[in-house]
């Protein structure tokens, strides 16, 4: 089959003079914001000038057509972009590190698991990348990538197999300390262009449909953006941040353009609080052409809300495997947070054969312990089944590791997960509580009796102790802490960002057998511990 990139590269030919990104352009004092319009054409040729410059240089290092080659960015600039789509060009596989990987030896387990030949990086990770074990080379700027077309032509693009890896990213949280590699396959990355035509609701003929920057462009979401965009014609726009405030909203709206937002739940809901009280910003969130949030469902209150002052807004599912899978329609607004499978997308909902204790459920109420539930289910001929090296049903497919409830015929509504993760940070990326719980209970068994990690949709985790002995006073439950914090210093190095234990506060002692277990296994309850430490953890979270 034709490489991925083969339909992109025919997008751009088709919008040469049209927008295709926003560059965010800061002044001295970083208060006043500009963006810049970069169009098809100019994309399209600085990607060709990435490709050339990157065929020639890992040509002479030995790096053959279809090798994975690492690319370690912060995710913070247009010219990442540049590099992830000029490797793809030039005929290699990227494999992409963020900002958030800080242990160099994650970065060399990680390359070499994926056969990388050799890691291209930034130089904000000059002093680390001595480490690494395959040859590193530092990313030039593109403008100063010197290449003369006529003597460095770009070769076609390799002829590829279906599930054959095009990209490779990586999950937003470690399993033991690692995160887990996840090839994006060329069928899977066409047919993200396909259904990315069910995510984009309501016709506006007049004017492009732009978008925010959702996260790091060292992320699958917003580093494969364009290539979904391109293909409708659309446009991206650069953020601040990955959560930027109100002011910035206003501002992108303004004098970007911005007229479909796509936020993180919690980011949504800080724009709803500010809309209620200010009525210019409830005017511009009614006149978006389209509200879409993701990640997690909203406060129903919030919800209800937006439905009362018909937002035009929609609920997104998708995952780092499956990408895009659900979503509700701005016609159906009354049903939040009720979700259908996006139209070109298959997949199926199969009930759950385990047993499912409804106390245990991170995401609304579900009636009673009888309610049946659901897992996603991707078959493996579907588009949007992840590579045969991540799926979890083989050979038949692939399971979210999602629950749902379907809360009328074809409509579902997320009911948490099931298994040991949740999601937390600032961009609510997945956590392995249960690794993090192991590694506390075996580096620290003479303290330690039992544990659990809460912090679902929170902006860091928090660790509930069970002490072996029990502190008698403030100075023995502070040097407990300090003992843990020392003895899983080591594993923490190794974690992204928002699955640490950052601090001492952020570790709650509580006495022996007191935190609530299920009557049938006396597994610690991870959701009602979260609600009878409510107050606890308000605390905490009020300096976070």
């Amino acid at each position: 089959m034709a490489h991925f990139l083969t339909d992109v590269l025919e997008a751009f030919k088709k919008h040469p003079d049209l927008a295709i990104f926003k560059r965010l352009v800061l002044s001295d004092e970083r208060e006043h914001k500009n963006w810049v319009s970069i169009s098809y054409a100019e994309c399209q040729n600085d990607i060709e000038r990435a490709a050339r410059h990157w065929h020639a240089a890992l040509s002479a290092q030995g790096v053959a057509s279809s090798d994975v080659v690492g690319l370690w960015l912060t995710g913070r600039h247009y010219a990442d972009l540049l590099q992830i789509y000029g490797i793809s060009r030039a005929g290699f596989v990227p494999q992409v590190f963020s900002v958030g990987f800080s242990s160099v030896d994650v970065v060399d387990e990680l390359l070499r698991a994926c056969n990388g030949k050799v890691l291209l990086y930034d130089p904000s990770f000059s002093d680390a990348v001595a480490a690494v074990g395959v040859p590193h080379l530092i990313i030039p700027a593109v403008n100063e990538m010197h290449v003369d077309n006529s003597r460095q032509p770009l070769p076609p693009l390799p002829e590829v197999k279906e599930d054959d890896m095009g990209m490779i990213f990586h999950t937003s949280g470690t399993t033991s300390g690692r995160p887990k590699p996840i090839p994006e396959t060329h069928r899977w990355l066409k047919g993200q262009q396909m259904h990315w035509k069910g995510v984009t609701q309501g016709h506006f003929p007049e004017g492009q449909d732009v978008y925010n920057q959702l996260g790091s462009f060292a992320h699958l979401g917003s580093a494969t953006l364009i290539s979904h965009l391109s293909v409708w014609g659309q446009c991206a726009v650069q953020t601040s941040r990955a959560d930027f405030d109100v002011e910035e909203f206003l501002a992108l709206v303004k004098a970007a353009g911005l007229n479909r937002v796509f936020l993180y739940a919690p980011w949504l809901s800080r724009l709803i609080k500010f809309a209620k009280a200010d009525p210019v910003v409830l005017e511009t969130l009614q006149k978006m052409r389209q509200i879409i949030y993701t990640g997690a469902s909203i406060n129903p209150d919030d919800e209800a809300w937006m439905v009362a002052k018909d937002l035009p807004v929609t609920l997104l599912y998708a995952t780092t495997e499956a990408c895009l899978c659900l979503i509700s329609h701005i016609s159906e607004k009354d049903h939040l947070p009720a979700m259908r499978i996006i139209s070109s997308v298959e997949c199926e909902f199969i009930p759950t054969t385990q047993h499912i204790d409804a106390s245990e459920l991170t995401e609304g109420k579900v009636g009673s312990e009888e309610t049946q539930l659901y897992e996603l289910f991707i078959p493996a001929h579907s588009r949007n089944c992840p590579h045969p090296s991540v799926r979890n049903r083989p050979p038949e497919g692939h399971v979210t590791g999602d629950l749902f409830e379907e809360v009328t015929p074809g409509r579902y509504v997320f009911r948490g997960r099931n298994d040991d993760w949740i999601r937390t940070g600032k961009q609510i990326c997945f956590c392995d509580t249960k690794s993090i719980e192991d590694n506390v209970l075996s580096v620290c068994s003479n303290l330690v009796r039992n544990c659990t990690v809460v912090g679902h949709n929170k902006p860091h985790i928090v660790l509930f102790v069970e002490p072996v002995v029990q502190p008698t006073s403030e100075a023995d439950i502070a040097e407990l802490r300090a003992q843990i914090l020392e003895l899983t210093a080591p594993f923490r190095e190794r974690l992204f960002v928002h699955e640490r234990i950052a601090a001492a506060e952020h570790i709650v002692v509580v006495p022996s057998g007191s935190l609530s277990r299920t009557k049938e296994k006396g597994n610690i309850r991870r959701k009602a511990v979260e609600d009878e430490f409510a107050e606890v953890l308000k605390s905490i979270y009020a300096v976070a």
